[in-house]
């Protein structure tokens, strides 16, 4: 068991800075991409944010894909220190790259992202390699016993507890030393050390497998020591293998008291944490809770709790806060507060899952007072406009959200499986007060404050619907989707195909209830007795009515003129995704086609990118005993896809990367990747009423043509589409070398990131951005001393001008032990620097003129010749030391201060003792 008390005192400060209608916030995260991804290892991604604590963020999420799918899948993403963390686990068995973003949720509201423009369009890329590092030689005579975790166990994140006993000769080795490794990080600097006895507490590891290494380095050679595996379980994780043998709990608890200082004003935050595993024979079992002050009825619940059972290799039940996954096209790791169950029967021939619960709990909402809005008529007289319904500051709430699913599989997927899958999502209309009219405020007795003549009051009773909400009332949604899925493999599971097809419907407004003939009639058209009845009947899996986003009715003219609806089932809802793969030991070949309607949507996964269809090939080669890796790609893509449009837009996509991974260490490691996209819709740019040297500012585009109207010829002007013809060329690279300098042992990586956007058409449609960024680690090896340098550079502009960005930073830090390792200190400067320039973009209608005309037709775009300009710096500066008292107790200290130049704030400041205990 370990006890963990902390207690910190926190300061927070929020500084934005206005440039025109724009908002810039001083967060600008960084991070150093890794050189690749390998596929069997658990590799450790970093974000560094300063400025933001841990008051700030309501939730971080890591958005992945492999291979450039349609979608996201998304696991949160843990954050201590300025740091937010997640050890990635590829999960995909024949992806070749892996493409991702952060994004980070502030308690405001506020969204920040890495990285910060398009992050789904753009983001990190990332090959995905097999096993990188050669095999080393076995270090004789020295015998071992593993100590915790046992290999092939499971712990919790809050219970990883590494150590190991060693039983050698001394004088039997030649000079070196012992090296600890935890998924390839050299983390001996951070471990309790002796000759013959390692022990290690690594922080916050993220649920699935990890990997320990010790090793022994001579001059000349590293020898192999001791390799194991272990297994962390955390919410999320459907598989609990490896939790031992051992019918005795595992038991973990964590206290924190934190004094928070925000612009002047103290506020006091508590939170605690537990957790409890272990194994009776079959079964596995977890228990854990999180606990905080901070939870508040405006927020999604900031409190965490769940429970996980594994019975044999046949049955898995979480519950509580869970993340489930379906499929891309229903649900792939949003978080659910409910319960998640999967079967497997008959050696895996029989799949079953079902998931029940709410992704949205409801927050009420806060009316603050009900105003009239006059207007004065042109005789003078005051009329009554309309009556206004207002809101709380942040008082806009939502309602609860609550999803039910499952899914049936049949047959092996290695050889030959289909499945069946349905996902329900419908906000309940009756978790929240929500006005819609003047009746529901007098039906409610809610009280608000107003001003309302008798006479107004009259007026609102007899016409509810005058009035009005402040913004909009909040409108309660369904979607149903309905899927299947086919899976089959050949040639060893070598060859494989794979396809899904899924039908959604959404509903933007179940308000009302199903469709019936007197709502059609007052809409204008006829519906059957027969249709109105089985609306009715369908209502318990999905409402069907007016508001749909894509209305289920084919209509026509019966004998009276009337229109009447009939039934049918548009395309524009239907999606499919189907792929060929063949993998061989060198060579991946994925053949990949999609076609995902415009109106295709789950409530449960926003990242689908929908109006799409085309084919994506790519080929990725392994060469030179998988030391080299060439990916070729080629991706064709058309919106579009019902012809409802004007006009179709075709994007291809030409992608290429190589990369090397030599054995030696003292050789470079490379990867070097080039993208070329041209997006183009055949549509002319044109505008009669401009010159030629204006025509790509045009505000419409517009042409003229002769049409004959009643038999006379006639110049008709014709509002055309907007015409689309850009490329996008991204070019990037990444070294990292290991070298041996100043009797240090140092690991240096360099990362380089160009794209420019060129629009043909458009003249403030440029969008161009360069990033760079230097790490230097280096260990010294006469000295228990460790140091990290970094640089990043970032320099953005878009608009032809109109915006331009530029991000400086760099950080400095060090760890230092002392008495045999028992007591350490570390510390780190970070500062960062932002300009940003921001010019309008004004409407003109004619050369020199700067008064609109009645004719917004000639109407062209010009910059702005006043820019406003923003400069301020974030300075961070953070010190910390651990004292291991003995192997059962040990004290911790942690202090941030924050500085952002210009904003008239206190400091941000973080101050932590802790406490650690474990028995």
């Amino acid at each position: 068991m370990v006890l963990r008390v902390q207690i910190k005192a926190v300061g927070f400060m929020l500084f934005l800075l206005t440039a025109g209608e724009l908002v810039y916030g001083q967060y600008n995260i960084q991070h150093q991409a890794p050189i690749a991804i390998e596929r069997s290892e658990t590799n450790l991604l970093e974000f560094t944010a300063p400025g933001i604590s841990q008051t700030d963020i309501q939730q971080a999420r890591l958005f992945y894909r492999y291979d450039g799918d349609f979608s996201y899948k998304q696991m949160e993403v843990g954050f201590r220190n300025g740091v937010f963390s997640t050890q990635f686990n590829v999960d995909a068995s024949n992806a070749s790259t892996l493409e991702y973003y952060l994004e980070v949720t502030l308690i405001s509201g506020e969204a920040v992202y890495y990285p910060a423009s398009l992050p789904s369009e753009n983001p990190v890329t990332v090959e995905i390699v097999d096993q990188i590092e050669e095999k080393k030689p076995q270090l004789g005579g020295v015998e071992y016993t593993i100590l915790a975790p046992q290999p092939g166990n499971g712990v919790t994140s809050d219970d990883v507890f590494i150590a190991i006993a060693l039983f050698y000769d001394i004088s039997t080795l030649q000079p070196g030393e012992f090296k600890l490794y935890l998924d390839g990080r050299d983390v001996t600097g951070e471990a309790d050390t002796s000759a013959y006895y390692f022990s290690y507490i690594p922080k916050d590891l993220r649920s699935g497998l990890h990997n320990v290494a010790l090793e022994y380095a001579t001059e000349d050679e590293d020898f192999a020591v001791a390799e194991w595996q272990f297994f962390v379980v955390a919410p999320g994780q459907a598989s609990f293998t490896g939790f031992g043998e051992s019918t005795t709990p595992q038991i973990t608890s964590e206290l924190t008291a934190r004094n928070q200082v925000i612009a002047g004003d103290i506020n006091n935050a508590y939170t605690g944490r537990t957790r409890i595993s272990g194994q009776y024979g079959d079964l596995r079992y977890s228990l854990h809770g999180y606990l905080t002050s901070q939870e508040s009825s405006r927020l999604q619940p900031q409190n965490r709790y769940g429970m996980e059972l594994s019975y044999g290799e046949w049955w898995d039940l979480e519950a509580g806060h869970v993340y489930p996954y379906m499929s891309q096209f229903t649900i792939s790791g949003r978080r659910v507060n409910g319960l998640n169950t999967t079967f497997q029967f008959l050696d895996d021939k029989l799949n079953l899952q079902f998931m029940y619960g709410e992704i949205d709990r409801s927050i009420t909402n806060q009316y603050d007072s009900l105003v009239v809005q006059d207007i004065v008529n042109s005789s003078g007289t005051v009329v009554p406009s309309n009556y206004l319904l207002t809101y709380e500051d942040g008082g806009r709430g939502t309602f609860k959200r609550k999803i039910i699913g499952g899914r049936i599989g049949i047959g092996d997927e290695r050889k030959f499986q289909v499945g069946f899958h349905a996902l329900k999502i419908q906000d309940d209309t009756s978790s929240i007060f929500n006005a819609r009219n003047y009746l529901d405020i007098l039906n409610s007795g809610v009280s608000l404050k107003n001003d309302l003549s008798q006479a107004q009051r009259d007026s609102l009773i007899a016409n509810p619907d005058l009035l009005e909400v402040s913004g909009g009332s909040i409108k309660p949604k369904g979607n149903v989707i309905l899927g299947t899925d086919l899976k089959m493999g050949f040639l060893e599971n070598r060859l494989r195909f794979e396809s899904e097809t899924v039908v959604s419907a959404v509903n933007d407004n179940i308000y009302g209830g199903a469709l019936n003939i007197e709502r059609a009639d007052d809409l204008g058209f006829e519906i059957e007795k027969g249709t109105s009845d089985f609306l009715e009947q369908l209502s318990w899996l999905i409402i069907v009515n007016e508001n749909m986003n894509a209305l289920p009715f084919k209509f026509s003219e019966n004998e009276s003129g009337r229109l009447v609806g009939r039934l049918y089932l548009p395309s524009s809802v239907l999606a499919n995704n189907s792929e060929f793969s063949f993998r061989q030991a060198n060579n991946n070949v994925r053949l990949q086609y999609r076609w995902i309607g415009p109106n295709f949507s789950s409530l449960a996964n926003s990242t689908i990118r929908k109006d799409i269809a085309g084919f994506t090939l790519t080929d990725r080669l392994n060469l030179l005993s998988n030391r080299i890796y060439l990916t070729l790609g080629y991706e064709n893509l058309n919106d579009n896809v019902t012809g409802t449009r004007d006009a179709t837009t075709e994007t291809s996509t030409f992608r290429t990367n190589a990369s090397w991974y030599p054995v030696d260490r003292t050789l470079p490691r490379l990867s070097v990747g080039f993208r070329f996209r041209t997006r183009a819709n055949g549509v002319e740019r044109q505008n009669y009423l401009l010159p030629d040297n204006l025509l790509n500012a045009a505000v419409q585009n517009i042409r003229q043509e002769t049409r004959t109207i009643n038999g006379q010829d006639s110049l008709v002007t014709i509002i055309t589409p907007t015409p689309r013809l850009n490329k996008t060329i991204n070019l990037n690279a990444s070294v990292t070398q290991e070298f041996d300098l100043l009797n240090a042992r140092n690991n240096a990586s360099l990362s380089f990131n160009n794209i420019k956007t060129t629009d043909e058409v458009f003249a403030y449609g440029d969008v161009r951005s360069a990033a760079l960024s230097l790490s230097l680690t280096s260990r010294f090896n006469d000295l228990p001393l460790e140091t990290q340098l970094g640089f990043t550079y970032n320099n953005t502009e878009s608009g032809s001008g109109q915006n331009q960005i530029d991000i400086l930073g760099f950080y400095a830090g060090g760890n230092y032990r002392f008495m045999d390792n028992r007591f350490s200190v570390n510390g780190r400067l970070a500062f960062t620097s932002n300009n940003t320039l921001y010019r309008e973009i004004l409407i003109r209608d004619e050369p020199n003129s700067t008064q609109l005309n009645e004719n917004p037709r000639d109407d062209y775009y010009v910059l702005s010749g006043q820019a406003s300009q923003n400069t301020f710096q974030t300075y961070v500066i953070q010190a910390g030391a651990q004292f291991d008292i003995d192997e059962h107790h040990a004290v911790l200290f942690d202090a941030n201060l924050t500085n952002v130049s210009g904003s008239g704030r206190a400091n941000d400041r973080i101050v932590q003792l802790r406490y650690v205990f474990r028995f």
